[in-house]
């Protein structure tokens, strides 16, 4: 697999239109209601944007020893870590669903592989695995560190349906290998709030810790309040000590991290909106397979949309990256579905939004997309 941005100095400019791409069979009216005000996205059923308490969900993990692996990004050969995913089922079968940190009985059945299913519809979006696009951007965001050495100027990064969190992930690992001392404000969201807790968060505590202990802080967080417990590369106890490390050497880097749990809409845009710091300057948005039904590929668009006005009209750069397989056969979203909707919204609102789409060179075809 093989692919280059080949960005110019002009393709990460602010101040230009291009209105080169062809518009789409998607019909779209003045009078329509905008998908983030759609009244389904109110709907009992849906899960309704949360910010979380990162400090509750570290609570829910104290005590659980966390598996995971080591791997490396096709591309670029990038090191990164994510939990295993029998580690996962592990922890949700053993704990009380009676306890407010458990899920649902339909959710359990479904995260623990009872259905055998990807995804379900109000439910479960799919945030345990690790999909391809969700990799094929981390490969991306290294060939633009390499170019263009742009990632240390960004002070805030929001991912949309982030599940694992790969993409974050590397940009968390790069920040605190360079340590830098500006400041990050990390913005995590998915639809469920479990994988939030079981998979999110531990994936970058599992980062922070292969990244900043030594070998002797590694054994001793581990073992302090049980001496004899194995100590194994792959495997990270969660004790007290460790999690309050955590949190206070965030605060030390000045690393924030917000976690957002629910439904993209008007409201989420809003709770974005109001965790993302005034004195921010530039703002990297990023999501991957986040547009495979036609439903959620506009309310994609529209979120980009609006938080992308809205912080130009505040003077604050909004770069975002987005990942797609070209085509979600059985299901409706496409990568060209999703240019043309773009396309025609920034021509309708003549909007200042240009975008371009890099292919990714692989059997199953898939993209990125550079929203600038």
């Amino acid at each position: 697999m093989s692919f280059s941005f080949g960005f110019t100095g002009n393709d990460l400019e602010d101040d230009e239109l291009d209105g080169s791409n062809s518009v789409t069979n998607i019909v779209t009216d003045a009078t329509i209601v905008n998908p983030l005000d759609e009244p389904r996205l109110l709907a009992d059923e849906t899960f309704q944007p949360t910010l979380e308490n990162l400090q509750l969900i570290l609570e829910s993990l104290s005590g659980v020893r966390l598996t995971f692996e080591e791997f490396q990004t096709p591309l670029t050969n990038t090191t990164l870590y994510r939990r295993e995913l029998f580690d996962i089922k592990h922890q949700l079968m053993s704990e009380d669903l009676e306890n407010d940190s458990a899920t649902d009985k339909t959710e359990l059945e479904i995260l623990i592989g009872g259905t055998s299913e990807d995804v379900r519809k109000n439910v479960y979006e799919g945030g345990l695995k690790s999909w391809e696009c969700s990799i094929d951007l981390v490969d991306a965001l290294v060939d633009l560190k390499a170019r263009y050495c742009t990632l240390s100027n960004y002070d805030t990064i929001l991912e949309l349906g982030c599940g694992t969190s790969l993409p974050t992930e590397y940009i968390f690992k790069n920040h605190l290998q360079e340590n830098e001392d500006k400041g990050l404000n990390l913005i995590l969201s998915d639809y469920n709030k479990s994988v939030l807790r079981l998979v999110t968060v531990p994936n970058l505590i599992i980062t922070w810790a292969k990244t900043v202990l030594d070998t002797v802080q590694w054994n001793d967080l581990q073992t302090k309040s049980s001496p004899d417990m194995p100590v194994r590369d792959d495997e990270l106890m969660l004790t007290p000590e460790l999690l309050t490390l955590f949190l206070s050497d965030l605060k030390n880097r000045n690393i924030t991290v917000n976690i957002i749990s629910g439904t993209w809409s008007r409201r989420f845009d809003e709770l974005t909106k109001s965790v993302i710091s005034p004195n921010a300057k530039n703002i990297m948005m990023l999501t991957s397979e986040t547009i495979y039904q036609p439903e959620n590929l506009t309310i994609v668009a529209e979120t980009i949309i609006d938080l992308k006005t809205y912080y130009q009209q505040n003077a604050i750069n909004l770069t975002c990256l987005l990942a797609a397989k070209d085509i979600y056969f059985g299901v409706g979203g496409s990568i060209v579905e999703f240019e043309n909707y773009l396309t025609k919204q920034i021509e309708l609102q003549n909007l200042n939004i240009v975008h371009k789409t890099f292919k990714i060179d692989a059997g199953l075809k898939r993209s990125i997309m550079h929203i600038e």
